[in-house]
């Protein structure tokens, strides 16, 4: 049993979609499994682990940055580890000595104390899809699936390039405490990518572009009917195209994980959850967006109709058992580097 200390003045309703993910489960939610695995101490002294409360970005963005040094300060005179919680597209680089949990960023300039979180997501089958989960069969050509945002027009990339500029003046004016990174159109690249797959004569593809979130959907009924066709792409579909979006993650990863399918994941110097514990070229494919066609076809032609179908069992069971919330920092609790 992992024992923290945090300052429990945070934790208020106000403070609910901001809060350290496990402290949410803790606190708002009771959790009785996640209570198994951890333990609440007042004094500092007593605990193994300081989780700072609330997201760092929040925190800075408040002015209230001496708050986070002040507990950074007792924690290291107590000679205990720290958590941190950098949320949002971007996330924000702290101390190298601090453990850091975050959706995204560039494996190339995270230090190893930096922990992604995968996107937390429900399980399709039990809220929308009304089926049961059964893994597809090997068909000669890999059929790759993709519904989302994908727009190829300049309008589209001025669009974007318009957004990034913002973010950029924000950071100059001490606005946003978010790391810098460098322009990336990624409706614009998605459209690009998705079109050579698209006119392959290797692949079978199966996509729906949209030009807004959801389709623009702006009720209950509209927003049910682009979710429902969003995961039945998914489910008919042995592999689906995964590409960053603003920020360098993919949620759509997690979704087809899920799913029990098989992501094609368009590496953009991503590193994902429990990256020196799980061999994720065992559960999807990892490509390079100048290799990606041949990266899915030798995949396809590698593995036997009996592979794919565990692979899919293992993608759906890994999702299902280590990437929902509780899961997730009840694994990282047990990681020796980690406490």
């Amino acid at each position: 049993m992992l024992k923290f200390y945090t300052y429990i003045k945070e934790i208020t309703p106000e403070n609910r979609k901001r809060v350290f993910p496990m402290l949410f489960d803790w606190f708002y939610l009771e959790n009785p499994l996640v209570k198994e695995y951890f333990k609440q101490v007042e004094a500092i002294e007593e605990a193994d682990v300081c989780i700072l409360p609330i997201d760092l970005g929040f925190y800075l963005s408040n002015n209230r940055k001496q708050e986070v040094e002040q507990f950074i300060a007792a924690a290291k005179q107590n000679n205990k580890k720290v958590w941190i919680y950098s949320g949002g597209d971007f996330g924000t680089t702290i101390e190298e000595d601090l453990i850091t949990f975050r959706l995204g960023g560039f494996h190339s300039k995270m230090n190893a104390n930096t922990f992604v979180m995968p996107s937390f997501v429900n399980d399709p089958y039990s809220t929308i899809i009304t089926s049961k989960w059964q893994p597809l069969s090997k068909n000669e050509k890999p059929t790759i699936g993709f519904v989302g945002n994908a727009d190829g027009s300049f309008s589209k990339w001025v669009k974007e390039a318009l957004i990034y500029s913002k973010q950029v003046l924000l950071r100059l004016l001490k606005k946003d405490f978010t790391d810098n990174q460098s322009f990336y159109p990624s409706s614009s690249m998605r459209f690009k990518l998705l079109d050579k797959l698209r006119v392959s004569d290797r692949i079978d593809a199966d996509f729906i572009y949209r030009n807004k979130y959801r389709a623009g959907a702006n009720n209950e009924a509209q927003k049910s009917k682009t979710t429902l066709e969003f995961y039945e792409n998914i489910e008919r579909n042995l592999y689906t195209f995964c590409l960053r979006g603003s920020g360098n993650f993919s949620v759509r990863f997690y979704e087809t994980l899920m799913m029990g399918r098989i992501p094609v994941l368009i590496d953009t110097d991503v590193r994902l959850p429990y990256h020196n514990h799980v061999d994720w070229n065992n559960h999807c494919v990892i490509a390079t967006s100048q290799n990606y066609i041949e990266q899915i076809v030798a995949f396809h032609e590698k593995h036997s109709e009996e592979e794919l179908i565990e692979i899919q069992k293992k993608n759906r069971r890994l999702a299902l058992e280590q990437l929902n919330r509780q899961a997730y920092f009840i694994s990282i609790s047990k990681l020796e580097n980690s406490i």
